[in-house]
């Protein structure tokens, strides 16, 4: 039998290393890989959590949509109100207008003319300022309409005509979010845009006749148009009677 000697236990203390490191090293890797796979899974549940919020969120609830029928009903409700109030008022403002053609001066070529109030000079309908040549401010009695007063209501006219335009425009986005609702195909996104801007686009006139947001409108129904703005008198009637001036 042969003798262990000195390189023997120098090569078994060696063998010995080499499979501990194998060991440990194996060890190791597999502790490695088990909290790779525990990350793994942690992640997982938080992707699938963040899923089933998302999904949550994204849904539209019968609640919802209930509500939003009952907001757009008071708003067609309000638009109505908006435009018969409109109506009245354009009906009233045309009637002056009528009466001041009336009364005006007609020059040979149809135009009807009216002096201004400092009685300097004189406008035709559409707003020309006419020469003297033309006609004489002394020419147009004191008694007949100033220029400035029939300006007025011109613009007045003009403002509830595009008034009544913007109440038409939002009356039809309110029969297309019905119909929007009514279909049952509408993502979460476009229900809250629509909803969204169904507020912030209302006009002023439907505002005012909405419960609680009343103090959120403006002082007049739209802005006058420009010195410059060449006037649309087509709804105004010609006055019967009126004879072209001799002038």
């Amino acid at each position: 039998m042969r003798q262990v000697g000195p390189q023997d236990i120098v090569d078994l203390a060696h063998a010995f290393r080499v499979s501990s490191d194998r060991a440990y090293w194996k060890r190791l890797e597999l502790h490695i890989k088990k909290q790779q796979e525990e990350r793994d899974r942690e992640e997982d549940l938080k992707t699938e959590g963040a899923e089933l919020l998302d999904l949550a969120l994204s849904v539209i609830t019968s609640e919802e949509i209930a509500t939003f029928k009952v907001e757009l009903d008071r708003y067609d409700t309000a638009t109505v109100a908006a435009l018969q109030e409109n109506e009245r008022e354009l009906m009233r403002v045309r009637e002056r207008l009528e009466e001041q053609f009336a009364e005006a001066v007609v020059l040979e070529d149809g135009r009807r003319v009216f002096k201004s109030i400092d009685g300097l000079r004189v406008f035709d309908e559409h707003g020309q300022e006419l020469s003297p040549e033309v006609i004489e401010p002394s020419h147009i009695e004191d008694h007949r309409p100033r220029w400035e007063h029939v300006r007025s209501n011109i613009d007045l006219k003009r403002a509830l005509e595009r008034q009544r335009q913007e109440l038409h425009d939002y009356q039809e986005k309110i029969e297309q979010a019905r119909e929007r609702l009514d279909s049952g195909d509408i993502t979460r996104k476009e229900f809250d845009t629509m909803r969204e801007d169904l507020k912030a686009s209302m006009p002023d006139a439907v505002r005012r006749h909405v419960p609680g947001m009343e103090q959120e409108t403006a002082a007049t129904p739209a802005a006058a148009p420009s010195d410059d703005e060449e006037l649309d008198l087509s709804a105004v009637p010609t006055p019967k009677g009126s004879a072209p001036s001799p002038l």
